[in-house]
C-alpha cells in the first residue's frame, strides 16, 4: 500500500506543474470578445447618487464616462448599463429601500442579470442602494464580482443630517450621520453577516475637495462643503486595495474629462485586477498502478483515497469522479464492478471501493499474479481569468 501512495504522490506533484502550465496557456489564449450585438460575459452598471440622473457621469466638456468605457478596448468583455431611479432635487418621497427595489426591477427589465458577471460603479447614495438591493436579491448578488463606490457615505453625512431639517426627503434621513440613524448601521451589519454578499469586493474612492453650493442639497450650506468625509467614504471597504483619493468635489468626482483622470484610472485598475472569469469543466485522470492479487490474496480496499491536485488560483473544485480498472492481467471477480467512488472530499480527495482476485489455483498450485491499475477520472470545474487585449 505504501508503494501505491508513493505512486499517487509522484503523479500529483507532476500534475501540479502541468496545471500551472495549462493556466498560463489559458490566460494567453483568451477568446476574442463577442461580436457587436451579442451580450458580453460581464456588464458594468453605473448608478448615480441622490438628486442625480445619468448625466451625473457627464463632465463639463461633454465627456460621458460610460461612453469612455464602451470605446476602451481594456473593457472589451463588458457591456455598459446606466441605471436610473427617481430622486428629485427636493421633496422626494421614496426611501432607500423603496428605491433599491425599483433599481432591481429596472435592471431586470434591461436584462442586466442575464450576464454571467455584474460589477457596479456607484456614486454617493448609489452605493447604498446597490448594497441594499443585493441583500434583498441574493441569487442575483451571486453574480456580482465587485462594487466600486465613489463618495458613498457608509457612515452617513453631516450634510445630509443638516439638510434633513429643511427638506423632508426620506433619503436625507437614511444618509444622515446622526446616532439615531439605524438604517446604515443595520445595512452594514446585514452585509457582513450575509454569506452571499460578504464575498463581494467593495472598493472605495473619496473626494479631496469641498463642494460648491449650486446643486442638490448642498444649496443649504456655505459656499464650500465636504459632503462625505474620508472615514465615511471608506468604511467597510476592502483593506487589500487602498482607497483612492479623487482630486475633485463630491459632484465632479464621477465626471472624468478623459481616461487619464484619477477616477477613471482607479476603476480601470480595479477592473484589471479582477478580470472576467471563464467557467470551464476539464477532465483530469489519476492512475494508481501496481495493484496485484494472487490466488490466495485479493487486492482490495473499501476506502482507497486518491487525491487530485487543484489549483486554488483558478478556484478549481471536483464536480464528479468515476473509477475503472485498466491494464488488467489475470484479474477475476471484480467487485464492485466497476469500482465505486463512494464520496469526494471538498479538497478533491476521492474515496474508492474496489476489489479483485488473481488467477485460480491449478492442481492446488498458485500460478501467476493478477495485475491491474486503477484509473480515477475527475471532472474539474475551474474559473480561468480572461484578459482584455490591453490589460
Amino acid at each position: 500500500m505504501n508503494r501505491h501512495r508513493r505512486s499517487i504522490t509522484a503523479r500529483s506533484l507532476a500534475l501540479i506543474l502541468v496545471f500551472l502550465a495549462s493556466a498560463i496557456v489559458a490566460l494567453a489564449q483568451s477568446p476574442p470578445p463577442p461580436p457587436p450585438g451579442q451580450p458580453h460575459p460581464r456588464v458594468i452598471v453605473f448608478v448615480h447618487g441622490i438628486h442625480g440622473d445619468r448625466n451625473s457621469f457627464r463632465a463639463a466638456n461633454g465627456t460621458f464616462w460610460p461612453d469612455l468605457i464602451r470605446s476602451d478596448p481594456r473593457f472589451a468583455y463588458s457591456d455598459v448599463e446606466v441605471a436610473e431611479y427617481p430622486s428629485p432635487a427636493s421633496n422626494g418621497k421614496m426611501s432607500s429601500v423603496q428605491l433599491a427595489d425599483l433599481l432591481w426591477s429596472n435592471l431586470q427589465k434591461d436584462h442586466v442579470w442575464d450576464h454571467r458577471e455584474v460589477v457596479f460603479l456607484a456614486h454617493s447614495l448609489g452605493g447604498i442602494l446597490v448594497e441594499e438591493m443585493l441583500l434583498r436579491h441574493p441569487a442575483d448578488a451571486a453574480k456580482v464580482r465587485f462594487i466600486v463606490s465613489y463618495g458613498t457615505p457608509h457612515e452617513g453625512s453631516t450634510v445630509a443630517r443638516i439638510a434633513s431639517l429643511y427638506d423632508k426627503d426620506p433619503l436625507l434621513n437614511d444618509l444622515s450621520d446622526a446616532s439615531s440613524n439605524n438604517f446604515l448601521t443595520q445595512l452594514e451589519h446585514n452585509w457582513r453577516s450575509h454569506d452571499t454578499v460578504n464575498t463581494i469586493h467593495r472598493f472605495c474612492a473619496y473626494e479631496a475637495q469641498d463642494t460648491v453650493d449650486d446643486e442638490g442639497f448642498i444649496r443649504f450650506f456655505k459656499p464650500h462643503t465636504r459632503v462625505v468625509s474620508y472615514f465615511s467614504a471608506t468604511y467597510g471597504c476592502d483593506v487589500t486595495t487602498p482607497p483612492q483619493e479623487i482630486p475633485a468635489d463630491h459632484i465632479t468626482m464621477v465626471r472624468p474629462i478623459n481616461r487619464a483622470t484619477a477616477a477613471y484610472d482607479f476603476f480601470r485598475r480595479v477592473y484589471r485586477d479582477n478580470p472576467v472569469l471563464d467557467e470551464q469543466v476539464v477532465p483530469r485522470d489519476i492512475i494508481v498502478g501496481g495493484l496485484t492479487a494472487t490466488c490466495t490474496q485479493a487486492s482490495q480496499s473499501p476506502d482507497l483515497q486518491v487525491p487530485v491536485a487543484l489549483d486554488p488560483t483558478l478556484h478549481e473544485r471536483v464536480v464528479s469522479a468515476t473509477a475503472t480498472l485498466i491494464d488488467t492481467v489475470d484479474v477475476h471477480d471484480i467487485s464492485p464492478s466497476p469500482p465505486v467512488v463512494t464520496h469526494i472530499d471538498p479538497n478533491g480527495l476521492a474515496h474508492i471501493n474496489y476489489s479483485f482476485k488473481g488467477p485460480s489455483k491449478k492442481l492446488l498450485v498458485c500460478l501467476g499474479t493478477g495485475r491491474a491499475s486503477l484509473k480515477v477520472s475527475f471532472s474539474i470545474d475551474r474559473q480561468v481569468p480572461l484578459r482584455e487585449p490591453q490589460n
